[in-house]
Order: C-alpha cells, then sequence, then structure tokens
C-alpha cells in the first residue's frame, strides 16, 4: 500500500475505491497485495488522463431556460380550455381539474350544460 501511495501517488479513497472494483470484477483474485498493482496502476492512468484532458469549450449553443417565459396565468389558463370545451375541440379527460373547472365558471366562459355535454364531471 506504502508503493501505491509514494511511487503512483494515489490516496487512500482512490486505493479503497479501485480494490472494491476489482473484488466485483474478480470475486476470486490471488492473495496478496501485489495481485492489485495493475489496477493501481490503470486507476493512476485513468486519473491522469481525465485531469490532463481540457474542459469542453462551450458549443455556443444557449440551453433555453424553462423560465424565459412566464406561466400562464389563471385566467389565460381558463379561457384555453373553455375554448376547447365550447368549440368542440378533443378534450381529454384529464384537462380540466376542479381549480379550472371552477374558474371557467366563475368567470362565466362556459355553462353546466355545456360541460355536462362534453362529459366533464
Amino acid at each position: 500500500m506504502r508503493r501505491w501511495r509514494d511511487d503512483l501517488g494515489l490516496t487512500e479513497d482512490p486505493i479503497i475505491e479501485t480494490a472494491l472494483e476489482t473484488g466485483r470484477d474478480h470475486p476470486a483474485p490471488p492473495d496478496g497485495p501485489e495481485a492489485l498493482d495493475r489496477a493501481m496502476e490503470r486507476a493512476t492512468r485513468h486519473d491522469a488522463q481525465k485531469a490532463a484532458k481540457p474542459p469542453k469549450p462551450p458549443t455556443g449553443k444557449r440551453q433555453r431556460s424553462r423560465r424565459d417565459t412566464p406561466c400562464p396565468s389563471e385566467d389565460e389558463r381558463a379561457a384555453f380550455c373553455a375554448d376547447m370545451v365550447n368549440l368542440d375541440l378533443y378534450l381529454p379527460a384529464n384537462t380540466v381539474s376542479y381549480t379550472l373547472l371552477d374558474a371557467m365558471l366563475a368567470r362565466g366562459l362556459v355553462t353546466p350544460e355545456r360541460l355536462r355535454l362534453r362529459g366533464v364531471r
């Protein structure tokens, strides 16, 4: 273990992690710590390659944030669903929640009869 720390520059956490991975991959490895020498050398090379790899430059594409546009207000959502109910547009069963139903009725956007005709309960 001293060789791995002194010669290879590994700390305790990578040594334990590499030993556990090797144990999972090879349930019956040869006896003794020398059996782990190659695995520790690979771990050192892997860490060196990862450290030498330059960070990726930005691609110039900007990810659009979901918060760029504000969420629709309750009035806008009620008007949208009322149009679906009143214009005989496709109306999925789970579109109209009780809150939205109350908002449409309170604003006079739909009538209870129209909701019954469309199967909204």
